[in-house]
This record gives structure tokens, sequence and C-alpha cells, in this order.
């Protein structure tokens, strides 16, 4: 189990690892199986989107709809996939949060 769990945890570091590109993202943080992609207006700046606008929640509710389960805490959005995933719905997630990051952070 854990041996896999390690093996999974590399395989979402090599799916969200792109992420570190988007021009919204400001950072990108793992630790196992869990990761944070933190949402913002400007990249250069960290400049945040007015909480008000709540982002992070848009970006859920897009998950949510395409079947991905994701935690927005204000405009960092959480991955938190259940042991049991497989490399496969690993990069499906990965796929569903950047399609909700990029609608979310659409102007």
């Amino acid at each position: 189990m854990i041996a896999r769990n390690r093996a999974l945890a590399a395989h979402m570091a090599s799916a969200i690892a792109p992420f570190n590109d988007h021009p919204r993202v400001a950072e990108v943080r793992q630790t196992g199986m869990i990761a944070a992609i933190e949402v913002v207006r400007e990249k250069a700046t960290r400049e945040p989107f007015p909480w008000q606008e709540r982002r992070g929640r848009i970006v859920y509710r897009y998950a949510l709809e395409h079947g991905a389960l994701l935690r927005p805490l204000g405009d960092v959005v959480y991955l938190m996939p259940p042991y049991v995933i497989t490399p496969e719905e690993i990069d499906r997630l990965a796929v569903i949060a950047r399609e909700g990051i990029d609608r979310a952070t659409t102007d």
C-alpha cells in the first residue's frame, strides 16, 4: 500500500507539473497525495482575484459537473484523491482541474 501510494504521488506530481506554467497559477504545492493549486489574477505579482468573485468555487463547481471532486479554500484548489485512484484517473482529474481553472480565470 505504501509503495503504491508513493508511485501514485509521483504520478500526481507529473500530472500537475504543467500547472506551474499556467498564467493564472501562482503556486503548485504537493505533499503525498494532496496537492494545492493557487489561482491568481496576475502570476508575476501574485495579485489575487477579489475574494467576492470566489474563483476557487467556480473551479470546484466545474469539476463537480465533470465528475471530479476538488476542494476550494478561497482561491486555492486542493486535489485530495482517494488512495484507490488509478493513474489514468489522476490524469483525468488534472485535465478537469485545468479546464476548470481556465474557465474560472477567463475575464
